[in-house]
């Protein structure tokens, strides 16, 4: 198995500045590409490409301003809407792709990487061949759109906690970590991980990001997809409520929804083999 440094000091140089990135197996395999979320970075993706790396050449950037990734500058990148929408942010992983020299691959989007991702496969339908979003729904009204609005709002007030003394601390992170999983993993250094991706993020693109989240262009993009898509979802996910799952599922036009239970918001860390073997049998199996 071929792993590429660890520590994020890979980095792809694009016209918006450079990215981050990790890398999972030899290049001969058929490529990979997967997305994280808000908050998050391509650390948690790990576990799962270490799985996956006999069968599959892993790619995981951290988008601007997550993980190891500067964000968008302001002289460059107008604070509106478009930038930092999901769009904007799909325009730079296809950057990335040519970079690495990925003309089409398989692709997989987590939580707020799944509007990413969908917004990439409408962007350029050719070079997706198979899509996988996970802990990831949508609104049905402008009721619900609002309400994920208010969530969204809260969550921020957790972007200014960070500032407080106690942000760092292994209380923070076992407080953080008891949202994210169904079980706390035993080993500590999981949440240390994870509340350090948190603490690294950008404010600007933090507020950025969510703001532009909030717009009907996600769910038409996803109706409008035409290759077959997986929608993972887990029983006891608190960030992204599971009640949507069976709708959002039901936008695409090939869509497929599979559960993974006992399980909170983060499954390729939570549950990795479950969640590598549930990636693995979608994205080989020929009867799509």
């Amino acid at each position: 198995m071929h792993l590429r440094k660890n520590d994020g000091d890979d980095v792809a140089p694009l016209r918006c500045g450079k990215l981050a990135y990790r890398q999972a197996g030899p290049s001969s395999l058929p490529p990979l590409l997967f997305i994280h979320g808000w908050g998050g970075a391509s650390r948690y993706w790990l576990p799962v490409m270490r799985a996956l790396a006999d069968a599959f050449c892993c790619y995981a950037p951290d988008l601007p301003g997550f993980g190891f990734s500067p964000p968008l500058l302001a002289a460059d990148s107008p604070d509106g809407p478009d930038t930092h929408s999901h769009r904007g942010l799909a325009s730079v992983v296809l950057e990335f792709m040519d970079e690495m020299g990925l003309a089409q691959c398989d692709l997989v989007g987590h939580s707020y990487g799944s509007g990413v991702a969908i917004a990439l496969a409408a962007m350029q339908p050719a070079r997706v061949r198979r899509l996988i979003i996970s802990n990831f729904s949508t609104f049905r009204d402008e009721r619900e759109r609002r309400m994920i609005a208010f969530m969204h709002s809260v969550t921020g007030l957790l972007v200014k906690v960070r500032k407080l003394p106690f942000a760092a601390s292994d209380g923070f992170a076992k407080l953080l970590g008891s949202r994210y999983f169904h079980r706390l993993p035993d080993d500590i250094t999981v949440l240390r991980d994870g509340l350090n991706d948190f603490l690294q993020m950008d404010e600007r693109t933090a507020n950025l990001t969510v703001k532009a989240s909030l717009n009907w262009e996600t769910p038409h993009d996803f109706a409008r997809l035409l290759m077959p898509v997986l929608l993972i979802h887990c029983r006891n996910d608190q960030i992204m409520p599971p009640r949507n799952a069976e709708y959002t599922a039901g936008l695409a036009l090939r869509g497929k929804l599979v559960w993974i239970d006992a399980c909170g918001h983060l499954p390729m860390v939570e549950k990795t083999d479950e969640f590598a073997r549930i990636v693995k049998n979608f994205l080989r199996d020929d009867s799509h």
